[in-house]
């Protein structure tokens, strides 16, 4: 179990070992899918967004040469509602628990929970948060997936309360919050294979909408789905009460790790780290640095202000967790 207060802080590289698109990957492939017209871009129609509109999302998304789909959306706010139901349709694609439990190349989840867990589940108690910057609810699932799995006869309810108080905040939103996490119905369950979803995609084969106040019901709950996403702007960090949650918990830990995190100067900035007070002791800021390079290494250093002073070594997540990570 982890005693001391721990930060783990996520980023896209996080969630890719189990498929999860890259930052970049998932820009490529919305440009893609939309310029080829493939699927995504005949359910977008079905949003009534015009072809014309989608086209010139399309078109600027692949001029601006950004690599993150939020920076764009920041920046260009009159496609937030296309951008968020796109975003929302290939992710869900990708919710397939199996996944999550099958060995592979840098999969960490295995490891970290099992550092989690203790002889009996009423001494499961750690002192451990996560802040992510992924909208998918991959760690959640699989940390309460294995939680039940692990200890003898535990409800939903009993594991939900156990896993429920660590804190897992989504610091721009996530596509929907899992049934345990929420006590009033609106939760998703993980699974690729939704009757929303379902219901668009007959549509889309049959070349018409058999019915309609079901077909209406379907596009409200996506639409409710992707307005679950948060778009930050520069202004709204002070206000943001994810935000102001995520610096509470950076303020109070001892030990805080990025995994699999990109070190963009505004997302450095937005977590404020160069600003984290000298009164806690602080045993490591640290994190993964795969492909990084040693400029952009010393650039995290001065935008941290040397907050954050990353090895050289090429850390991928598993054995950056053997070197570097204190999980007592």
């Amino acid at each position: 179990m982890i005693e001391k207060p721990t930060v783990f802080i996520l980023g896209a590289g996080a969630s890719a070992p189990y498929g999860y698109p890259s930052g970049q990957k998932l820009v490529d492939d919305i440009k893609e899918s939309l310029i080829k017209k493939s699927l995504l871009y005949r359910m977008c129609l079905l949003f009534d967004f015009s072809e014309t509109y989608i086209r010139d999302f399309a078109e600027a998304l692949h001029n601006s040469l950004d690599s993150s789909i939020d920076a764009f959306l920041e920046r260009r706010p009159v496609f937030i509602d296309l951008g968020k139901i796109i975003i929302t349709f290939i992710l869900v694609q990708y919710e397939i628990t199996s996944h999550l439990l099958s060995p592979g190349a840098d999969k960490w989840y295995r490891e970290l929970i099992n550092n989690l867990k203790s002889s009996t589940i009423e001494t499961f108690d750690n002192n451990v948060s996560f802040l992510t910057f992924n909208y998918d609810r991959s760690f959640e699932h699989c940390l309460f997936h294995v939680i039940q799995n692990s200890y003898e006869e535990i409800s939903d309810k009993k594991c939900a309360d156990i896993v429920n108080k660590i804190p897992i905040i989504h610091l721009h939103g996530e596509i929907s919050k899992l049934p345990w996490q929420v006590d009033d119905g609106t939760g998703r369950p993980y699974n690729n294979n939704f009757s929303a979803l379902n219901l668009l995609r007959k549509s889309l084969d049959n070349d018409e909408i058999t019915y309609k106040s079901q077909f209406a019901e379907a596009t409200h709950y996506i639409r409710n789905i992707s307005r679950q996403i948060k778009i930050i702007h520069e202004n709204d960090i002070d206000k943001d009460e994810r935000f102001k949650k995520a610096h509470s918990l950076l303020e109070q830990a001892n030990n805080i790790y990025f995994l699999g995190f990109g070190y963009h100067d505004d997302n450095l900035k937005r977590l404020k780290i160069a600003e984290l007070s000298n009164a806690v002791k602080r045993n490591n800021i640290d994190g993964t640095t795969h492909a990084l390079g040693r400029a952009k290494i010393n650039r995290i250093k001065s935008v941290t202000e040397g907050k954050l002073n990353l090895s050289n070594n090429d850390y991928k997540i598993l054995q950056f967790f053997k070197d570097k990570v204190d999980f007592a």
